[in-house]
């Protein structure tokens, strides 16, 4: 009887936790069936593993909904990932224009998540275009940390690549035996030695003038320098801004009106030499008509009379 009794215990057991799994399951699925939530959509141009359904979808790390679904979208080339938003948050997230969906790492685990957050500058530039119509709401997406390192590195991959390797190290080998034979001649080596011969001769000058100047005192030459060097200056600015300088002005000023003036004068005399020696071609005109014909002197016609002006 106690066996019996044990194996109704045990199947009484049984039977309650499959009922208790059963409306949890149930339950579970009715509450998400039943949740507030609205649909989103947003497109990837990335691998998304990791991330599977039911990944958390954040709001600048709060939680704001789940993933729904994965697919392929319409195009064949993005990924499709259909969201599930708690109401709460759909508005602000459907009406804000700088939101963008980005793919995270979810700690070590290698699961990711998908953030949502305010983004600005060429991160809003950056989402992939659509040629089809999404099927939900669109929130916009950005490539994730990974791909932009992943982008940088293939870039600096093909900057090496594309760098002649094997010409620069050509080159390099190529300079190197140039240079050994140049190291050889022997005419650099007589080069290295008067070079070496120069610098003791210098060597040589600069003692021998330390020598010769040793006794010469330069600090009154330089201060008889320096103060010649301030007088000038002084000068200059008397003459730029002192009374010597406006009078110096007001010289050059009358020194040049007198030029002026005895450069009107020379002009007026040359026209008054040109007009003498004009007069003068005349009386020699004269007389030589005279000399001719004196009779002209007393039987030539008179002048022709003089208009009369009008009034």
């Amino acid at each position: 009887m106690a066996t019996e009794a044990r194996k109704l215990r045990v199947g009484l057991f049984v039977i309650v936790a499959i009922l208790i799994g059963l409306a949890a399951a149930i339950w579970l699925g009715a509450s998400r069936y039943l949740a507030d939530e609205s649909q989103a959509v947003t497109y990837f141009s990335e691998s998304v593993q990791g991330l599977d359904r039911g990944a958390a979808v954040k709001y600048r790390g709060v939680a704001a909904g789940r993933v729904e679904r994965i697919d392929i979208a319409p195009d064949g080339d993005l990924i499709e990932v259909k969201m599930s938003i708690d109401n709460r948050y759909a508005d602000l997230l459907f009406k804000d224009p700088t939101l963008r969906a980005q793919l995270q790492l979810s700690g070590i685990t290698g699961l990711r998540y998908v953030e949502i957050d305010r983004r600005s500058g060429d991160e809003l530039e950056n989402s992939p275009t659509l040629s089809f119509e999404p099927s939900a709401p669109l929130i916009p997406s950005t490539p994730s940390q990974f791909k932009a390192i992943q982008e940088a590195l293939e870039d600096i991959y093909q900057r090496v690549m594309s760098v002649d390797l094997a010409g620069i190290s050509s080159d390099i080998r190529t300079t190197l035996q140039a240079a050994d034979q140049l190291l050889r001649d022997e005419r650099v080596q007589k080069v290295l030695s008067n070079m070496g011969n120069i610098t003791d001769s210098a060597s040589r000058v600069t003692l021998n003038l330390e020598k010769a100047t040793e006794g010469v005192r330069l600090q009154p030459v330089v201060s008889d320098l320096q103060q010649a060097t301030n007088q000038a200056k002084g000068l200059m600015i008397d003459l730029r801004e002192g009374q010597a300088g406006r009078d110096l002005r007001s010289a050059l000023r009358e020194v040049d009106g007198l030029a002026r003036t005895g450069q009107t004068f020379v002009l007026d005399l040359q026209g008054l030499v040109e007009r003498l020696n004009l007069t003068i071609d005349n009386l020699q005109q004269l007389t030589e008509a005279l000399r001719q014909q004196p009779s002209n002197l007393l039987f030539s016609n008179p002048p022709p009379p003089r208009p009369t002006p009008k009034r």
